[in-house]
């Protein structure tokens, strides 16, 4: 038990000291795991992409945190990392279509 705690521990402090190395955490919002596939951590100024599901009858934006994003095709996000966490949302919205 104690060699477990150990390991969780180690692992939660390396991960809170990624930010001291350069690195910055992406987070995905509570419930939008399954709508994106991106790294879990970048560099400030690294190009990130993104993939997030693809919709008919429906319009998907995509947020990350104050952060500028462009859609390079449908599905397919890109951004800037900046020097900090960020958090990415989607949010999907009927167009009536269907």
């Amino acid at each position: 038990m104690k060699k477990i705690t150990a390991v969780i521990l180690s692992v939660f402090m390396l991960l809170s000291l990624s930010g001291c190395f350069g690195y910055h955490r992406i987070r995905i919002s509570e419930g939008d795991e399954d709508l994106v596939k991106c790294p879990r951590f970048a560099k400030a100024g690294d190009v990130v992409e993104i993939e997030t599901v693809t919709v008919t009858d429906a319009d998907l934006y995509v947020n990350i945190s104050g952060v500028e994003v462009e859609c390079v095709s449908e599905g397919l996000y890109r951004f800037v990392m900046p020097d900090q966490d960020v958090e990415i949302n989607i949010t999907i919205i009927s167009n009536g279509g269907a």
